[in-house]
């Protein structure tokens, strides 16, 4: 069943959003700092919306670059 990721702002505006139709990404957990090209991100908070197909929200604020 293919996934996809929607990444939302605080606010709910989607920032980004990936397909992964053979499922090889991993689910984003609480608190893990993730990057989209020159973007880093921590993730508040992950639901699943929908499940045809697997539709997570993954909100998302700022995160400082190290």
């Amino acid at each position: 069943m293919a996934r996809v990721f929607k990444f939302v702002d605080l606010t709910g505006s989607v920032l980004h959003t990936i397909d992964d139709p053979e499922e090889q990404l991993p689910i984003p957990a609480n608190g893990q700092e993730i990057s989209i090209g020159p973007i880093s991100m921590l993730v508040v908070s992950v639901m699943l919306s929908s499940t045809s197909p697997q539709t997570y929200y993954v909100r998302v604020r700022s995160a400082a670059r190290h």
